[in-house]
C-alpha cells in the first residue's frame, strides 16, 4: 500500500479517503484475496479522476476513481461484454469487476501490453497501424446504441474550446487556429452511419495484447461516425512524429498501414475533417496553465496541419509559420503551408521548450465534461 503522502490530495474524489482508510471499502475482498496488496498511482487529473494499478498476488487490477458518477461507463463495459468485446482473446476492452456508485469507483481487469504510441516509438509503426485498424473493424461490426451524440457538433464544441485556449496562450497561434476552425465550420461532412465511438482514441489508449488490440479509458464514449475515432488516432500519430523526431518514419508507416487497412470503412474526406478537429484539440490539450501559460513547440505544427486538412480542396492556405529555431525546424517543415499571396500570411509565435512526455501515464479523457 502507498503511504498517505503518496496518494493525491483531491477532495473531489471520495474514493481517495476510503483508500487511505481501508482498501477493502473500495475493492471487494473477493478480488483482493488474502495476500499482500500493492497499489500504484498511474494517472491523476485533479478534480476529475485518478487511475491506480492494484497488485494482489499474481493478479493485477485497474481501479478508477471519479469525481462524477461513472455508472454510464460501467453500463457500457457490461454491454460490450455481452456483445463479445470483453473476452480473453482478439479485440477487447477490460472486464468490469466491481462498481461502487457512492465512492464513484470502477474496478476492472488490467490489460497488459504496450500502447500503440510505445510501438511507434520503438519503430514498429506497421504493427501499430494494423492493430488500430483491426479495432475499428471489430467495433464497427457491433451495434451498440449507447452514449450521447459524438459527431460534428461535439467536435466543433471542442474546437471552440481549443481555439479560445490557444488564443489565450499566444495571440498569433490563436488567430491561426481560428482560421482552421472557420474552415471546419464551412466544410462539415455529412454523417453516414452512426455507432459507438471511443471519443478520445489516442494511440496510447490502444494496447497491443499479443493476439489483438485492447482499448481502455472509455470516459468520453458516444454515438458518432467511425471517422471520429479514426481521425483522433491519426492526429495523435502526427503529434508523436512531432514530439519524437526519431519516430517520424515509424509514425508514417503507422499512418500508411492504418489508412490502407481501413479502406472501405472510412470516408477519406470525412477522415480529414475529423483529423483536423483532433489536431486542434491536441494542440490545446498540451498547454500548461498557471502563472504563465506554456505553449508546447509542436502546437504550431499541429495547428498548421489542421488548417491544411480543414481547407476545402483547391483553397488558398491561410498562413505559414515563420523561421523556426532548431531542433523543430526540420520536423515542422513537413507541415508548413505555403501562402499564395503575401496578404494572407499570419505569423505564429516561436516554439517553446519541450514539455514532459504524456505517454508515461495511462488514460486521459477529452475536454468536454460528460
Amino acid at each position: 500500500m502507498p503511504s498517505t503522502a503518496e496518494l493525491p490530495d483531491d477532495p473531489r474524489l471520495p474514493a481517495l479517503a476510503a483508500i487511505r482508510d481501508r482498501l477493502g471499502q473500495v475493492i471487494p475482498e473477493r478480488e483482493l484475496g488474502d495476500g499482500p496488496v500493492e497499489i500504484r498511482l498511474c494517472n491523476h487529473v485533479p478534480g476529475s479522476r485518478a487511475t491506480f494499478e492494484v497488485r494482489t498476488g499474481e493478479r493485477r487490477l485497474a481501479l478508477k476513481a471519479y469525481a462524477e458518477d461513472p455508472t454510464p461507463e460501467a453500463e457500457l463495459y457490461r454491454h460490450l461484454a455481452r456483445v463479445g468485446l470483453a473476452g480473453v482473446s482478439s479485440a477487447r476492452v477490460p472486464r468490469l469487476l466491481a462498481v461502487h456508485p457512492t465512492l464513484r469507483v470502477l474496478v476492472m481487469e488490467w490489460l497488459d501490453g504496450p500502447s500503440l504510441s510505445q510501438l511507434v516509438r520503438r519503430g514498429d509503426g506497421e504493427r501499430a497501424g494494423r492493430l488500430a485498424a483491426s479495432w475499428l473493424w471489430h467495433a464497427s461490426r457491433r451495434r451498440v446504441k449507447r452514449g450521447p451524440p459524438c459527431g460534428t457538433g461535439r467536435l466543433l464544441y471542442q474546437v471552440g474550446v481549443s481555439v479560445a485556449a490557444l488564443g489565450a496562450s499566444d495571440r498569433d497561434l490563436g488567430a491561426a487556429a481560428k482560421v482552421a476552425a472557420k474552415s471546419l465550420v464551412r466544410s462539415q461532412p455529412r454523417e453516414r452511419s452512426v455507432g459507438l465511438v471511443h471519443g478520445t482514441l489516442y494511440a496510447r489508449h490502444i494496447l497491443d495484447l499479443g493476439d489483438g488490440p485492447g482499448v481502455i479509458d472509455w470516459q468520453q464514449f458516444g454515438q458518432g461516425p467511425v471517422e471520429v475515432d479514426a481521425g483522433m488516432f491519426l492526429a495523435t500519430i502526427s503529434r508523436l512524429a512531432l514530439r519524437h523526431s526519431d519516430a517520424a518514419g515509424a509514425a508514417a508507416r503507422a499512418e500508411e498501414t492504418f489508412v490502407s487497412r481501413t479502406r472501405g470503412l472510412v470516408d477519406p474526406l470525412a477522415l480529414d475533417w475529423y483529423r483536423a478537429a483532433g489536431l486542434l484539440h491536441l494542440a490545446a490539450s498540451g498547454l500548461k496553465t498557471g502563472l504563465k501559460r506554456f505553449v508546447p513547440p509542436e502546437a504550431h505544427a499541429l495547428v498548421a496541419e489542421a488548417a491544411r486538412r480543414a481547407a476545402p480542396a483547391g483553397a488558398a492556405p491561410a498562413f505559414v509559420f515563420p523561421e523556426t529555431p532548431r531542433p523543430f525546424a526540420r520536423i515542422r517543415s513537413a507541415f508548413t503551408i505555403r501562402p499564395r499571396t503575401p496578404s494572407l500570411v499570419h505569423p505564429v509565435g516561436p516554439a517553446a521548450t519541450t514539455q514532459p512526455d504524456p505517454d508515461k501515464a495511462r488514460g486521459i479523457g477529452g475536454t468536454k465534461p460528460r
